[in-house]
């Protein structure tokens, strides 16, 4: 396993597109703080750390993107599959949920560097942060936004080891990480349950509260938001995402290395 994620790493360092994806969040992260300073805009506060300053916003479509680089990378698909034909099953099986586990390990990479950048951009700006929050909540911000950026990098590599399609895989990795997919997805069921004889929006109230894209809403606002209980489930949206994203990413794992390595390589 070790010396898999170190091939990978490899790989990802010494391609040309990584370095397209530091570019992109460099540009993303700094180029408001530089604005604000190059047009002297006057004092301007932030209410908090993460909903003004630090704001990771789409780095979920970003890291899913990535995932479905790694594993549809043209480049690698030859040795992959002379590999994956002279392995054992158990090999295999290590294999495909190494993909997973490095696609979850380059999410963090990639929320680092991006939270790095943003604490940067503060002195860039000189502008005052009002209230920023005690430690313990932006470590908990940010682990939430991990947590929801693994699920959709782990999904991705399973519809990449499924499919096999590179069109198909970074489409659903744009469609997913969006929340566009979910609510396609819960908008369907519910048409089809009004159809049916139930009311209309009772499987959506009932199911848009866990969907991993609601985690993401409440992490743009500020960690204050992503911790704070809703009154229809009387949970946070972190802990909302704890219950659902953490399962779910170690359920893709395991389906990607006990299912998936089964399928011919051909």
């Amino acid at each position: 396993m070790t010396a898999l994620l170190r091939s990978d790493a490899y790989r990802v360092l010494h391609g040309r597109w990584i370095w397209v994806v530091v570019a992109i969040v460099t540009f993303l992260t700094l180029a408001p703080a530089l604005l604000m300073r190059w047009t002297h805009m006057g004092p301007v506060a932030f209410d908090n750390l993460t909903g003004s300053a630090l704001s990771l916003g789409g780095c979920e479509i970003l890291v899913s993107v990535m995932a479905a680089i790694v594993c549809c990378d043209r480049t690698d698909l030859g040795f992959g599959r002379s590999l994956l034909s002279s392995l054992s099953p158990r090999a295999r099986r290590v294999w495909f949920a190494e993909k997973c586990i490095f696609s979850v390990l380059l999410a963090g990479v990639t929320l680092l560097f991006a939270l790095a950048l943003g604490l940067l951009a503060l002195p860039i700006t000189g502008v005052p942060i009002l209230a920023p929050e005690p430690a313990w909540q932006v470590a908990a911000w940010f682990g939430c936004n991990w947590l929801v950026g693994s699920t959709y990098a782990a999904l991705t590599v399973l519809v990449a080891h499924l499919t096999r399609n590179e069109t198909v895989t970074v489409g659903f990795a744009v469609l997913a990480s969006t929340g566009i997919l979910e609510g396609g997805i819960v908008i369907g069921v519910d048409a089809l349950c009004h159809l049916a004889g139930g009311r209309l929006l009772d499987f959506s109230s009932a199911v848009a509260p866990w969907l991993p894209a609601q985690a993401v809403s409440a992490i743009g606002e500020s960690a204050g938001a992503l911790l704070a209980p809703d009154n229809v489930t009387g949970l946070a949206p972190v802990v909302r995402a704890l219950i659902v994203c953490l399962p779910l990413t170690v359920a893709v794992t395991v389906a990607d290395a006990l299912l998936v390595s089964r399928r011919d390589v051909a």
